[in-house]
């Protein structure tokens, strides 16, 4: 979920979750209001929904992968709206469907491509877009899966400054266009739970060819992660290393990889403040519960953007840390509202709010 800017406020509207017992595992819902202004927006108002299905009968397997549904709506009264359906369901058999259906009619900013971009210069314009993105894989093995990914994206780039950054710096994709990428997609899973890890690997990779309609570019995805409990379950260090590679002359600016965002380099005082070709992260997190449903993470990670692989250098790299606490909204199922304070680099800060854990 993006982070909303200005003054963010999200509470308990109605929870309706029935607890496991020793003849059935029912689904578990609820649904939270959200509530924020920004001076681009005016006053924001939506609903962010978390759906958690009852389990599936899957004996085949030893590993605990949950299924969810998470909807989420904005509409602002300067009438722009964000709506986004995340789905990751797990079938009976161990396919997993993992996608993402998002319109978007919203300000964005753009700094301009690179990793020495100004955060006080900026230009924003409206970001209107339909996007279908994620994968279905096949279980080779109970902790192996292979498959296929796809991207669909159509986007209009509208209300640009005239004569502004983006008409200056004339970026590919400065007026929009549509793609449409298809590939390979492989996974390794240990992980103990999918919606709160305790101990674990997983791995996932993709490779992309971004070729139909109007671009044509390669783009590959390495996520690695793992989980590791420090004395009981009630201590995890999570680690993340991201990266995320183009390969083409043809990649729009809107789908170079970014840095930041409430998943990301949490502190970086916007997620579209670095962007290029090649991005690189890593990221390290300690997670515990306090009391009743309260629970407290620490995280740090450093990483940056480049034009070509060659041209990342330690001098340059991105450094955050920063608190974070958790409210269990579904105890039963471990997950968890966050709210998550970091800082950054030249005195950047941000304040995220999401849910689940940031990886």
């Amino acid at each position: 979920m993006r982070k909303l800017l200005g003054v963010f406020l999200i509470f308990p509207f109605c929870i309706l979750a029935q607890e496991s017992d020793s003849t059935a595992n029912e689904g578990s819902f609820a649904i939270f209001p959200a509530i924020s202004y920004a001076p681009n927006t005016s006053l924001q108002i939506g609903a962010v929904g978390i759906w958690v299905l009852k389990d599936t009968d899957n004996s085949q397997s030893t590993f605990q992968r949950q299924s969810t549904i998470t909807p989420y709506f904005v509409y602002t009264l300067k009438k722009q709206s964000i709506a986004v359906v995340n789905l990751d369901y797990y079938l009976p058999s161990g396919q997993n469907l993992n996608t993402s259906i998002r319109y978007y009619n919203f300000p964005d900013s753009y700094f301009g491509i690179g990793n020495d971009t100004d955060p006080d210069i900026s230009e924003k314009y409206t970001n209107r877009f339909f996007q279908v993105e994620g994968q279905f894989l096949h279980p080779i093995s109970e902790k192996l899966f292979v498959g296929g990914a796809f991207d669909a994206h159509f986007t209009s780039i509208e209300s640009k400054v005239p004569e502004g950054l983006l008409e200056t710096d004339d970026p590919i994709g400065v007026d929009g266009g549509n793609l449409l990428g298809l590939g390979p997609s492989f996974r390794f899973d240990t992980r103990d739970y999918t919606i709160y890890p305790t101990k674990g690997y997983f791995i996932s990779s993709r490779l992309m060819y971004n070729g139909v309609a109007d671009f044509d570019y390669f783009s590959y995805l390495l996520d690695v992660r793992k989980y590791v409990p420090i004395v009981n379950e009630e201590n995890i260090l999570a680690f993340q290393f991201r990266s995320q590679l183009t390969f083409g002359d043809e990649v729009p600016f809107y789908k170079l990889p970014v840095l930041a965002g409430d998943e990301r380099l949490r502190g970086i005082a916007n997620a579209s403040l670095y962007r290029d070709r090649q991005m690189m992260y890593t990221q390290v997190e300690y997670r515990r519960p306090l009391f009743w449903r309260f629970g407290m993470t620490l995280f740090a990670g450093l990483g940056d953007v480049a034009h070509e692989l060659n041209d990342f250098t330690f001098s340059e790299l991105k450094y955050i840390a920063g608190i974070g606490g958790r409210l269990a909204v579904i105890p039963e199922r471990k997950l968890n509202i966050r709210l998550d304070l970091g800082f950054g680099r030249g005195g950047q800060n941000g304040i995220y709010v999401g849910i689940s854990e940031a990886f």
